[in-house]
């Protein structure tokens, strides 16, 4: 399974309904994993906060328990083509979900998320909330 960057941002902050969660397909022995498009999102995000070393510890963290897929030229072609049916549709997710959404369905995994509303307008994705 493909955790969401949104996801992993409310872990870091004990947010209790996404730790219950996390810890719930944990004990199912479902393996998570993450996209290389949320390192880039959450690095982003340590130039952006008032201690930025914390931020970076606590990234690091996360990060060193979850394999990573590469954005590799197959996701990125699968990305390119999502992106540019959704916004011919009108229903564009921006390109960070958009990537996270071609790393899943390239590696046949569901997306965990936040966002379900975005997600799920990838028909062929499977997306679980939390």
């Amino acid at each position: 399974m493909i955790v969401d960057t949104n996801v992993l941002i409310r872990l870091m902050q004990g947010g209790d309904r996404t730790i219950e969660k996390v810890r719930e397909l944990e004990n199912q022995h479902v393996p998570l994993a993450l996209s290389a498009m949320t390192l880039f999102e959450l690095y982003h995000s340590v130039e952006r906060v008032n201690a930025p070393e914390e931020r970076r510890r606590r990234i690091e963290t996360v990060l060193d328990s979850k394999p990573i897929y590469p954005a590799d030229g197959t996701v990125m072609k699968k990305a390119g083509r999502l992106d540019g049916r959704l916004t011919g549709e009108g229903r564009e997710i921006g390109i960070g979900d958009t990537v996270i959404a071609a790393t899943a369905l390239v590696h046949e995994e569901p997306v965990l998320t936040e966002n379900v509303a975005h997600f799920r307008r990838i028909d062929e994705l499977d997306v679980e909330s939390c």
